[in-house]
């Protein structure tokens, strides 16, 4: 069923004749249910995206607070990396003035070494001239307690140097962990931005369409069911009163009012499905119940609670076991007629006093 200028033509040509009128009701019907059917789809849309709006709220507090925490974090490691390439470069400094002392220790402790091999040989020689042999082993005792000396302290600046080297490449291995972890701090940061503005873009436009249905709701939807239900309820008038004077021109512009609304409501109702039909809408949202990252339309559960398709369909089945759930469009139309009965009197009575949404006159 299409709701357009045509459709309405076509209904209000069917005026005359008992036959005609038949036909005529039975158009009406449908398009009151079409009507109320798109209400539906309206009110389901705006009540999924206030859900939706505020679960977007959450998650940008979330993110919020996230992104606060990890720049906590990145400026504590800049801090520890300015405090490492300080210590590096005292290092580094120390390496370098290690090196020449073991450098230095070396030479001294050669010529120690061959002190003490020159004193050894010449205390071998003369070991056997009793006076010689105790001046040479002097000699050669003090040669070898100063080479031993030299040799400790080579060993102490090597284990010095080494201890400097060591640090040197545990500082670098620290260093370099911390840039990864800024990197990946920076890569969640991003993720984190690139969430919060994908969410904000997608909210703006799902309340630009709140506001288009809203408006289409209030306006176009809510004139052309009125004028269909005045249509419809015309064999519920008297046959003097149908044929008075006064009742032509009100049915008239009824007419003429259900005619210009369907034009509105057809060219409106297109071009709010071209970009805000949730059949269509390609959305990010969790899953309030598996609690994952989906893309699609939610399908809303328990009044306040997003839910993937599967999701959903899991949670109907829990529910209605058993249960076959029907829509008995024509009880509702009945219905909402009779409701409508007194409210078409005052309109009716009153029609050429009130200011109505939009002007028939045209």
């Amino acid at each position: 069923m299409v709701v357009n200028i045509e459709k309405a033509e076509e209904i209000v040509k069917y005026g005359c004749g008992k036959k005609h009128l038949v036909i005529q009701k039975k158009l009406l019907k449908q398009v009151i249910e079409h009507v109320q059917h798109r209400r539906s789809i309206i009110h389901n849309y705006l009540n999924t995206v206030g859900i939706i709006s505020r679960q977007y709220d959450r998650k940008k507090n979330s993110l919020e607070q996230l992104i606060h925490h990890l720049d906590g974090r990145n400026q504590e490691l800049d801090h520890g990396l300015q405090k490492i390439s300080h210590q590096r470069k005292e290092l580094e400094k120390k390496q370098k003035c290690l090196e020449h002392e073991l450098q230095f220790a070396r030479t001294i402790a050669e010529k120690c070494r061959e002190k003490k091999n020159r004193s050894e040989q010449q205390y071998n020689a003369v070991v056997s001239v009793p006076l010689l042999s105790l001046q040479s082993k002097k000699r050669y005792l003090k040669a070898r307690d100063n080479n031993a000396e030299a040799e400790q302290q080579v060993s102490e600046k090597r284990e010095a140097l080494e201890k400097c080297r060591a640090h040197l490449k545990l500082m670098s291995r620290t260093v370099s962990a911390q840039y990864y972890e800024q990197d990946q701090l920076s890569s969640q940061r991003r993720g984190s931005v690139d969430t919060i503005m994908t969410s904000t873009q997608q909210l703006a436009f799902l309340k630009q369409g709140c506001e288009f249905w809203s408006g289409f709701d209030s306006y176009q939807a809510q004139v052309v069911l009125e004028s269909a239900i005045y249509l419809f309820d015309l064999e519920n008038q008297p046959s003097k009163k149908r044929e008075s004077n006064s009742f032509l021109d009100v049915h008239h512009v009824w007419a003429k009012t259900f005619k210009l609304a369907c034009f509105e409501y057809g060219d409106r109702e297109m071009y709010g499905e071209t970009r805000w039909n949730p059949s269509i809408l390609e959305i990010n949202f969790e899953c309030d119940m598996c609690q994952t990252a989906q893309i699609g339309w939610p399908k809303v559960v328990r009044n306040q609670e997003l839910a993937c398709e599967l999701c959903y369909s899991t949670s109907i089945e829990e529910e209605h076991p058993n249960k076959l759930l029907a829509i008995d469009s024509y009880d509702t139309t009945t219905t909402l007629i009779q409701q409508n009965n007194s409210k078409m009197k005052k309109l009716l009575s009153g029609f050429f006093h009130r200011s109505s949404k939009v002007n028939p006159i045209m």
